[in-house]
């Protein structure tokens, strides 16, 4: 237990230092409360921590948008899996930067619900909830004799709030509560696994105006995601991985009314990619190396690395680049990700990590 407040304190510590939310991150899966609520305590042991660090830029305009988390299951045996479990997860979002006029914290609870459907335990279900308070606040950037421009671009700032530029404030801040729930199903035999899971965020329209000056009450409409994977055992030391996510802002499904309909654009990515892991075998090293392939709506080219120590310390990197920026003005933006997840289980022997 020492070890995981060590371990969290150090990438708090770290996420503060650096000062950064742009929730579309390239490896989705390195922030998995940020992706669905259901994967809160998904995965081989008791507790999981976890980093995620994402240096972006378009043009002149930079942001950096960071992610650390903490979750555990309510129990874990490895050569005995339970048939049922809890998981509780911990998620703090933040995003900004020295030529933003806005700076956002979001931090997150996760409960999820985890299951098995058969004797075999070869359907599992996962169903969560998440609650989260969002807090932003807007500082007019220079002096009103000499005002500095915000270089808003919406690939890399970050999302949450909505403001008007032309309106003369100093300063100001606003704060919402928001909820959003997700399901998750998977399907595992020794040599294929299947996984699909959708989630749905925003579901009670926030008001998110952060000057609130807007008489029509701007609102945060709903953002869907959802993410599907399949892996194949190619030999006893092999998998193949074929995985895609996609990720929609802006879901409305209120009145067609200027008011209730909300200010919030509609903003589609999709990614989609494949990934080589090496498993665990009567070779197996204490470090190993697995790598993928994955683009965003086949636009931009995202190579991954992922190196594994003892099968409980992760760390991935990838750098994505637009393939053609020239004819799709939205996927200019460049980014350079990498993320830590550390597992632990304490009091017990170390159990392998897979990136299922």
């Amino acid at each position: 237990m020492k070890q995981v407040l060590m371990v969290t304190g150090v990438l708090f510590f770290l996420v503060n230092g650096l000062q950064a939310q742009n929730p579309r991150l390239a490896m989705y899966e390195a922030s998995p409360l940020v992706v669905n609520p259901a994967y809160a305590g998904k995965f081989d042991a008791k507790f999981r921590v976890g980093a995620h660090v994402s240096m972006m830029s378009w043009d002149s305009a930079k942001m950096m948008h960071n992610n650390v988390y903490l979750d555990f299951r309510s129990k874990y045996n490895k050569n005995d899996p339970p048939r049922s479990y809890w998981g509780v997860g911990l998620n703090f979002y933040r995003y900004g930067h020295a030529t933003s006029a806005i700076t956002a914290m979001f931090p997150s609870l996760s409960i999820a619900y985890h299951a098995a459907m058969d004797k075999r335990g070869r359907h599992t279900v996962d169903v969560g909830f998440q609650a989260a308070f969002a807090s932003g606040t807007y500082k007019r950037l220079g002096t009103p004799e000499a005002p500095k421009k915000f270089n808003y671009q919406p690939e890399i700032s970050g999302g949450g709030f909505t403001y008007r530029p032309d309106v003369d404030t100093p300063s100001t801040s606003h704060s919402y509560t928001d909820f959003s729930i997700g399901v998750n199903y998977n399907y595992r035999t020794t040599r294929f696994r299947f996984e699909s899971g959708l989630a749905m965020y925003h579901l009670l329209y926030p008001e998110n105006d952060i000057l609130q000056f807007d008489p029509d009450k701007p609102k945060l409409r709903h953002r869907g995601v959802f993410n599907m994977s399949f892996g194949f055992d190619l030999d006893q030391s092999r998998t193949i991985y074929v995985k895609s996510m996609y990720w929609a802002d802006g879901l409305f499904w209120l009145s067609s009314s200027n008011k209730d309909r909300g200010t919030d654009e509609y903003k589609v990515s999709a990614w989609a990619g494949v990934e080589l892991h090496k498993n665990a075998n009567k070779d197996y090293k204490k470090l190993k190396v697995n790598y993928g392939l994955h683009t965003r709506s086949f636009r931009t080219i995202m190579p991954l690395v992922s190196v594994l120590y003892n099968d409980k310390l992760n760390l991935r990197a990838t750098y994505e680049y637009p393939m053609n920026s020239k004819n799709f003005v939205a996927y200019r933006a460049k980014r350079m990700e990498v993320a830590l997840i550390y597992l632990l289980t304490p009091k017990s022997k170390v159990v392998p990590y897979t990136e299922d």
